[in-house]
């Protein structure tokens, strides 16, 4: 996943660079409490200044980034489905799937063509638990695992029901699509998440 998109997707990625930032510019990350060694009052060379900055060494001072960078650290990201239509969302969301995973673009394509209601989130990790649905509905918080063969195996199969079980614990909704089930029949049983579809 490249810098840009991490920072814009991922919901705690612009609060670690903040973090990072004030620990480089001597200041403690949680409290603030300034760690600067003897010599620096404004800026240093090891925090903010250079010989490429030289120029702009007057201007530069580490205490007038501290409001901002305290803000950011303690920030989420959020991504929103902003101006998208449903055509343009299918395509974000189609482009955003695991490329080893043909079920992931067949469930997605399914609810697209039936006229369903689409994920808000692909791929994207959780706020509160380290783990990354292959889909999330944000109102129904509703995470979609996508499972193909390879979740029979016994290993991943014992790790898939721990993870499962602990998001049920914080009060997701986890629904299961399988590879080896008929795909229509499974999306009809959760209606409430994907919508009653048209078109089929």
């Amino acid at each position: 996943m490249g810098v840009l998109k991490a920072l814009v997707e991922e919901p705690d990625a612009l609060a670690q660079v903040a973090h990072e930032a004030l620990r480089i510019c001597h200041f403690d990350p949680e409290t603030g409490e300034d760690l600067s060694p003897e010599g620096c009052a404004r800026a240093c060379y090891e925090c903010l200044l250079s010989y490429r900055n030289q120029p702009d060494h007057l201007l530069i001072d580490r205490h007038r980034a501290l409001p901002r960078l305290r803000e950011l650290a303690r920030s989420v990201t959020r991504l929103g489905r902003g101006p998208r239509d449903y055509e343009a969302h299918y395509r974000w969301l189609r482009s955003l799937t695991d490329t080893r995973s043909e079920l992931e673009r067949r469930f997605l394509d399914h609810l697209y063509r039936t006229h369903r209601r689409l994920p808000d989130f692909a791929q994207r990790r959780l706020l509160d638990y380290p783990c990354r649905p292959d889909f999330y509905y944000e109102a129904a918080r509703a995470c979609i695992f996508c499972d193909g063969r390879v979740h029979d195996a016994p290993d991943q199969r014992r790790q898939d029901e721990r993870i499962r079980a602990d998001l049920r614990d914080l009060g997701y909704r986890v629904i299961v699509i399988r590879y080896d089930r008929d795909l229509e029949e499974q999306i009809q049983n959760y209606s409430d998440v994907f919508g009653e579809g048209a078109g089929r």
